[in-house]
């Protein structure tokens, strides 16, 4: 599994996240050429689960080679030579994205030289939160949740402590806590063009139940420059019944003085957000901190 290539029409070096990404913004076509970063290399590359609506649930997208042969003797990403293993930073987790994002590039009137240096590996940088989510998969499957880290807005958080389950917790403790709730939950779309989701495990207040509701509008998600990969994902669950398990990274919101007591998440950018199948279900067992 290759984690970056070099894109050369765009004249840049990009992770196969950002590739997916830029493929299903339309700013990036499916036939795009990309090119190995190793050593002396120019191998072709492919970026594996590019044009897939919905990731395979075991699989983030991610560059391979065509054949092995293709790359250069020198090539420490296909050969994985004695000294060329390196340090590489923490996963990273921006609430925003840069303003030039989706840019369509614009190259010189010649394309810059390649250097036959190997650039050093950078940390996996993250905007969508549907990445996290995988990794969460990942490291749960590797049984290292407690101490794998993630920064986010400059503070690092183990991935054990970053994900909590809304089932029976307390919901007026918690008002303020921002953290990557999920659950199971069931999904509709509205009358207007956009999405309602509403948790069907529940938070705790006194002696009630609290089934926390996100709304989706349709303005945010006409707004949103990956609205096609988004839509896709969530018809097919609507027309497969709707039940899913639902991710958020956000604070639970209770007002003081309703007549009745009900909680919402507001999700400001839809990033933040992620929405899967049933079958997760039974991998996500044993990851909640509720005992």
């Amino acid at each position: 599994m290759i984690e970056e290539a070099i894109q050369p029409e765009r004249e840049e070096r990009l992770s196969a996240e950002r590739a997916y990404e830029l493929y299903w913004a339309d700013v990036l076509d499916g036939d795009a050429t990309f090119l190995c970063t190793g050593n002396g290399c120019t191998a072709r590359l492919i970026c594996a689960c590019l044009d897939k609506p919905e990731q395979n649930l075991r699989i983030r997208p991610y560059f391979r080679s065509r054949r092995l042969d293709d790359h250069a003797p020198t090539c420490e990403v296909a050969h994985g030579k004695a000294g060329a293993a390196r340090e590489k930073g923490p996963d990273v987790f921006d609430a925003e994205r840069p303003r030039d994002h989706f840019r369509e590039r614009v190259l010189s009137a010649a394309p810059r030289a390649r250097t036959s240096a190997p650039a050093a590996p950078r940390a996996s940088r993250y905007y969508r939160l549907s990445s996290l989510v995988q990794k969460f998969l990942e490291h749960r499957r590797d049984g290292d949740l407690d101490t794998a880290t993630v920064d986010m807005g400059g503070e690092t958080l183990t991935y054990a402590g970053l994900f909590r389950n809304v089932y029976r917790q307390k919901v007026a403790d918690l008002t303020g806590t921002r953290a990557i709730w999920w659950g199971t939950a069931s999904l509709r779309a509205t009358r207007e063009g956009g999405y309602y989701l509403r948790f069907s495990r529940a938070f705790r207040h006194d002696d009630a139940d609290l089934h926390p509701t996100v709304t989706l509008t349709a303005r945010d998600i006409e707004a949103y420059p990956v609205r096609r990969l988004l839509r896709a994902r969530l018809d097919k669950l609507i027309a497969e019944g709707g039940r899913c398990v639902a991710f958020l990274w956000a604070r639970p919101w209770m007002p003081k003085d309703a007549e009745s007591p009900f909680v919402r998440f507001y999700v400001d950018n839809l990033d933040h957000i992620d929405v899967r199948g049933m079958e997760i279900l039974e991998e996500l067992q044993q990851t909640s901190r509720v005992r």
